[in-house]
């Protein structure tokens, strides 16, 4: 994804939106930006960094997931789990393994940007019969540590 002057194309925009299973009516109930604002985006082919990064510090609604949704999000494939690109998992499900493949502050961004810091703790818990100790620590201290928008 390039950026330019502060602004990123409109088709990353949809990507995450679409990732994170939220349309762009519940986007601006959330981020306080009038809908006509957010649906002109479209139009101009750009949307202003400032609402990608609100956008990656929601939550995610989604259920479910494939490993396509997030390479096309900006995953790389290698650290991925699942090689059906089609196939859809459940996010929890989807979070945890692929963390106990390849854990690292980077995947750890990456799923906290597409799903949400809660998201991911979240499928931590859920599944701590799963997890070592060690990597639970790890990914919650490191979320702890990330930079919430005011």
């Amino acid at each position: 994804m390039k950026v330019i002057k502060n602004k990123v194309p409109n088709s990353y925009f949809e990507v995450l939106l679409k990732l994170k299973g939220i349309n762009k009516k519940e986007f601006t109930l959330n981020s306080s930006i009038a809908y006509n604002t957010v649906a002109g985006w479209k139009k101009k082919g750009e949307v202003p960094a400032y609402a990608v990064t609100i956008l990656k510090q929601m939550p995610s609604c989604k259920k479910t997931v494939t490993a396509k949704e997030l390479i096309n999000a900006g995953m790389p494939k290698a650290v991925l789990w699942n090689s059906q690109s089609d196939k859809e998992v459940p996010v929890d499900i989807f979070i945890v393994s692929t963390l106990q493949k390849a854990y690292n502050d980077f995947v750890i961004d990456k799923l906290a940007q597409f799903f949400g810091k809660e998201s991911v703790l979240s499928a931590l818990l859920l599944h701590k019969d799963r997890v070592s100790n060690t990597l639970a620590t790890q990914v919650a201290k490191h979320l702890q540590e990330l930079p919430k928008v005011s």
